[in-house]
């Protein structure tokens, strides 16, 4: 009897836990306090700050925050076709963090995103979350072929999440898609 009493309360800590590490992040489970809808801060004129100024001073010029409360997303060419990075800048404080990973020409996840370029890239207004999919330059796992990574960001820095593969028709390896 104590046997089963302790498989099965094994069972139940267990279950969960492997629940968890298969549930794939959602923008509902990073929410932001408040959005910013006050003045754009001026650039920081960091090494980074200096090294994108043209851009990133255009971004904070002109755009109003679209990723969790109060950063504004610009993006930016690596110089060959197919080929993305940028960075999310506080319009609090005008400091700018660069992408965790550059992204390259692959599917996207579904249809109705489908950009010229192949890409994919999902942030929120209202979330912390961002989500890179595409064959990405600095992927945390694997080889960074055909790859969606989830990010949270949090105290000034991407914190990688999790990683998923998936193949050419923008479903995961395991038929799993991705739904945000």
């Amino acid at each position: 009897m104590k046997l089963r009493v302790l498989f099965i309360s094994m069972f139940l800590f267990v279950l969960p836990t492997v629940y968890a590490a298969n549930k794939i992040p959602q923008f509902k489970n990073y929410p932001v306090e408040e959005i910013y809808t006050g003045k754009n801060h001026p650039l920081v004129m960091d090494s980074f700050g200096k090294s994108f100024r043209t851009r990133l001073r255009d971004a904070i010029e002109h755009e109003k925050p679209d990723f969790a409360g109060h950063f504004i997303v610009v993006k930016w060419g690596c110089g060959s076709g197919g080929c993305n990075s940028g960075a999310v800048i506080d319009a609090k404080t005008g400091k700018a963090y660069v992408f965790p990973v550059a992204l390259s020409s692959v599917f996207p996840l579904k249809p109705e995103f489908e950009k010229e370029d192949g890409q994919e890239h999902l942030y929120k207004l209202n979330s912390r979350l961002m989500v890179f999919a595409g064959n990405l330059e600095g992927a945390k796992q694997g080889d960074g072929n055909d790859t969606v990574e989830f990010y949270e960001f949090k105290n000034d820095e991407f914190v990688f999440i999790r990683s998923i593969p998936y193949n050419h028709k923008g479903k995961e390896k395991n038929s799993t898609t991705y739904r945000h």
